[in-house]
């Protein structure tokens, strides 16, 4: 690969909360990149496990260590380590998982090559042991252009660790979304506006490794389907046009029968019928959202 003449410095921002030994293989990860120009800011969540006193250790002059009061909101967080940095471009990286060594510098060539503002690329799971596992998402397909269609089916798979824009983008954007409903989905919802504002580039190549445990965040939270729920409600808030909301509207009945069907399986009955209530509401194929709902009972009785 050419070298990148312009060599732009890219702020990458790591949010953790007691991951110790998971978030020194994120920052050796970035370590190792071979783009150099770079400055991680890691913004800790109040850690109680030594997180902020091993970090100190790392002789590197472009680390930088915030440690804030525990919030809960990784939102947040992600929004002060991008304020905190001055790259004019931005990454992030969550402390659980670990960048291939050629990310950065596969993404930038490609993105200043094409002339993007933002972009995202392959990635794999892995287990604790650092064994990789099947995508329950199925192959990873890289989707460039106006993706948005894409991001609302979740044809296009955008995590956040191979997200790389513009900051100027990202201020365009509006940043992260604070909002504690959106929590959890939070990175998704950036996403969906950055899809409406510009074209992206996909690459087909392995960026990040994902790491699937307990601990992860999108496996923290029971409510996750009502999470995603409220993310679709937010997007059709924002007024989009008709096609799109009647996109999102789908999505999110079905993320409102899964709900159902998961309190179903708690005996919260009250709870179910008020989801399905809503499914039924924004949803236009009532047997699909009946047959979520069914499972729900089978998987019960």
């Amino acid at each position: 690969m050419q070298s990148i003449s312009s060599n732009p410095l890219v702020t990458v921002v790591i949010p953790t909360y007691n991951r110790l030994a998971l978030v020194q293989q994120a920052i050796a990860s970035v370590i190792a990149q071979t783009y150099r120009n770079w400055e991680l800011i890691i913004v800790d969540d109040g850690s109680d496990d030594g997180t902020p006193a091993t970090i100190n250790t790392i002789d590197d002059p472009r680390i930088k260590l915030l440690t804030k009061p525990h919030a809960g909101n990784i939102a947040l967080l992600r929004n002060i380590g991008v304020h905190e940095g001055s790259g004019k471009w931005l990454a992030f990286l969550d402390s659980d998982d670990i960048w291939i060594p050629q990310k950065l510098e596969i993404q930038l060539f490609f993105l200043l090559q094409e002339g993007k503002r933002w972009g995202y690329g392959g990635f794999e799971l892995m287990n604790d042991e650092m064994q990789t596992i099947p995508n329950k998402a199925g192959q990873f397909r890289p989707i460039s252009g106006w993706i948005i269609k894409e991001v609302l089916t979740t044809e296009a798979s955008v995590t956040i660790g191979t997200l790389m824009l513009e900051r100027t983008l990202f201020e365009e954007a509006g940043g992260f979304n604070q909002d504690a409903k959106l929590i959890y989905r939070e990175d998704y919802e950036l996403v969906l506006r950055l899809a409406l504002k510009s074209e992206v580039l996909a690459v087909p190549d392995l960026l990040v490794r994902i790491r699937e445990h307990e601990g992860r965040a999108t496996n923290a939270f029971e409510e996750g389907h009502d999470r995603t729920a409220a993310m679709y409600e937010h997007f059709i808030r924002s007024r989009p046009e008709k096609a799109l909301a009647k996109i999102a509207r789908k999505r999110m009945a079905t993320e409102l029968a899964e709900s159902a069907k998961t309190s179903i399986a708690k005996k919260k009955y009250l709870q179910a019928t008020r989801r399905l209530g809503q499914a039924l509401i924004n949803g236009d194929k009532l047997r699909h959202i009946f047959s979520i709902v069914r499972r729900g009972f089978s998987s019960f009785s």
